[in-house]
């Protein structure tokens, strides 16, 4: 449909109006002379106006210990501006319209309004900032606007509320170019509700951050989150949600907002019976507190999984970096942080082998280099099989490999040697039909602390001049450190 406006809406006359003993009362308010007598006979007019509040300065809601019997006692105690508050309050609630449309449900809105009304006032008592009734009234009016949609253009909004889906304000912008908020913000100034009230439902129609508020506007947001859940659960948040946010507010003191609940729950219960709204079963407070409690376990779980897999891939990440893509085996860099580690903490003894794969440059010329790095990898599946924890084997460069082993005498490391060489000489490399054979030669160089203590640089200078010893003397063969000395 076209886009709606609030001249246009109030033009046709179709806008819900006050009740002509709100209207006298709005004057009132207005006026800064008015008195008592004024007010009372204003409010007297309206005998069932007169017994709601008479039954209210007897009720739990008042706790003044009020004993009086007429009207102008009980204005005189509460005060004149405190009886045109109320009294304000109390008339509006009794606004109904049978033309509005069927899917309007008018209890439920006035539960909820209500419920929003006196988490509002909870809240201001607390605060001592902003006047605890006009908090009330901004609570009960916030979201007048879907009042005036539901009476001023029932069928469209009929079909709006049957569709459902998405937030109903996103449905309203979507559908007539403007929402409630805005509407019932447009409709208050009209009424000429005091400014403060107006003032505080302003924001929410203009969709304002969260941050810089005023404090009458995060009253209302939390009263209105509060109501949301305690009148409609079922389309509202979770009680743990709203528990949290209730004790965020109130500076993280937790009891402080179950206390606070539970005012709230009590104050709509006693509003319920005296306006004779209906008001559902209220929600158990244990069982809302079992609630975020379970939700905290679960954000506090979530967060440890987080953490357990952003070590994971961390943990993923290192493996990578220091892996050769090829072989599978830790690479130079690995190495290098290895040798350093061993060589500056070392005690007792500290073994390196340095191997080369034998006339390896022959094999990539002959059979080319895809079988070159079969044979690569071959050697590095024997030495998986042969080189044993705690030593390590390293793919060092090109065809050139490290082994470190700690705590070995001279006559065990030169075994291990042996052992890969005995190995890799046994078992040929299978490339097709083929069997290609490859040989190793190495150099074993050996430390020992503190007795005949090297650098990590000078272990590997030692161990590279014994490999080449052994490739001199024809490859296929391991040369230790008794045999260079």
């Amino acid at each position: 449909m076209s886009r709606l406006t609030f001249s246009a809406l109030k033009s046709t006359r179709r806008l819900p109006s006050p009740p002509a003993i709100a209207v006298r009362i709005l004057q009132l308010v207005g006026a800064d002379d008015t008195t008592l007598e004024e007010l009372a006979q204003v409010i007297g007019a309206d005998p069932a106006l007169t017994a709601k509040i008479m039954k209210y300065l007897h009720s739990p809601l008042i706790g003044l210990g009020f004993h009086g019997t007429t009207l102008a006692e009980a204005i005189a105690r509460i005060g004149t501006r405190g009886a045109q508050l109320l009294a304000l309050s109390f008339s509006l609630v009794s606004q109904r319209d049978q033309k509005a449309c069927p899917s309007f449900d008018f209890d439920r809105f006035w539960s909820e309004s209500l419920a929003r009304a006196v988490a509002a006032r909870r809240l201001a008592a607390r605060e001592r900032g902003w006047d605890r009734e006009e908090a009330f009234i901004a609570g009960l009016v916030l979201r007048l606007g879907r009042l005036v949609l539901a009476t001023a253009v029932p069928v469209e909004y009929e079909a709006l509320l049957a569709a459902g889906g998405a937030e109903l304000v996103h449905r309203e912008r979507e559908a007539f170019g403007l929402d409630h908020l805005d509407l019932g913000s447009q409709l208050l100034q009209d009424w000429k509700l005091p400014e403060s009230i107006c003032r505080s439902v302003a924001p929410f129609a203009a969709d304002e951050p969260s941050e810089g508020l005023s404090r009458p506007v995060e009253i209302l947001r939390l009263a209105d989150r509060l109501a949301g859940f305690m009148a409609v659960p079922a389309d509202g948040e979770t009680g743990a949600d709203v528990l949290e946010a209730a004790t965020f507010f109130l500076g993280g003191d937790r009891e402080e907002a179950r206390h606070l609940i539970a005012e709230m729950t009590r104050d709509w219960m006693e509003y319920g019976e005296l306006l004779s709204i209906p008001t559902p079963e209220p929600p158990d407070l244990d069982e809302i507190e079992l609630e975020a409690e379970e939700q905290r376990t679960t954000l506090r779980l979530a967060a440890e999984i987080e953490v357990l897999n952003l070590r994971n891939e961390n943990q993923q990440l290192t493996h990578l970096a220091n892996r050769d893509r090829l072989t599978g085996l830790l690479n130079r860099g690995a190495f290098d942080e290895a040798i350093r580690q061993l060589t500056s903490a070392a005690r007792g003894g500290l073994a390196l082998i340095m191997i080369d794969l034998d006339h390896f440059k022959a094999i990539n010329d002959r059979h080319g280099h895809p079988v070159g790095d079969a044979i690569l990898r071959h050697f590095a599946r024997i030495a998986h099989e042969v080189v044993r924890p705690p030593a390590r084997i390293f793919r060092y460069g090109g065809e050139e490999f490290a082994v470190l082993l700690t705590d070995v005498s001279d006559a065990d490391a030169l075994a291990a040697a042996e052992r890969l060489r005995r190995a890799m000489e046994d078992r040929p490399h299978q490339e097709g039909s083929r069997n290609l054979r490859a040989t190793i030669s190495a150099g074993v160089a050996t430390a020992r602390w503190p007795e005949a203590p090297l650098s990590g640089a000078g272990l590997v200078a030692r161990a590279d001049g014994l490999l080449y010893e052994a490739k001199r003397a024809g490859g296929n063969c391991c040369r230790p450190d008794s045999v260079a000395r």
